[in-house]
């Protein structure tokens, strides 16, 4: 009978929110020697889902094409590459930087969010075919910066690691790897 109250006492201090998982968010490594081809690149491509028409692109001459600001790739896998960038300030101390793209076999994005010198990411996707939602966990995240831009029209240059693993809705790992570089909007 004296062991029922002592057990009780262990399971409410176990369910008490004592956590042994990290915090979301990690520090950003900062290196104003970062370098990287894309930096200073202007290559462009048009969007994988222009349609070409006798008339040009989608009936509009050049209205596709846009400058690849990220060489990400998802597992290592050419067709899971994601070439567009944007960074939004949020609030006054948080700003958000999607890197993704959509193509006519994957839609993907992975969104960084940045408060002062910390960050976190999460990837989502979806594939051509039925709707699904694939749960991606977390396991592992880097984001090295040359600096926080601070007003519009200002420059981020960055890389990035993210690693996670499907908890539902898929299979497997994922591994997204690359370059960035952004302009504050």
């Amino acid at each position: 009978m004296k062991k029922a109250p002592v057990i009780l006492f262990c399971l409410i201090l176990g369910s008490c929110g004592i956590k042994n998982d990290k915090s979301e968010f990690d520090k950003i490594t900062f290196n104003n020697e970062l370098n990287s081809y894309l930096f200073n690149s202007t290559e462009f491509i048009l969007n994988p889902l222009t349609l070409k028409t006798e008339s040009g692109y989608d009936n509009v001459p050049d209205s596709t094409k846009y400058i690849v600001k990220s060489n990400a790739i998802v597992n290592k896998d050419s067709l899971r590459l994601m070439r567009f960038v944007e960074l939004k300030q949020i609030n006054a101390d948080t700003l958000e930087l999607n890197i993704f793209e959509t193509n006519p076999a994957y839609s993907q994005n992975l969104t960084i969010k940045i408060i002062d010198n910390q960050f976190s990411s999460e990837f989502e996707y979806n594939m051509s075919g039925p709707l699904i939602e694939p749960k991606i966990k977390r396991l592992k995240q880097e984001l090295t910066i040359k600096s926080i831009p601070k007003q519009k029209g200002e420059m981020m240059f960055g890389q990035f690691y993210f690693k996670g693993i499907c908890e539902s809705d898929c299979e497997g790992g994922i591994e997204i790897t690359g370059d960035f570089k952004a302009t504050l909007e």
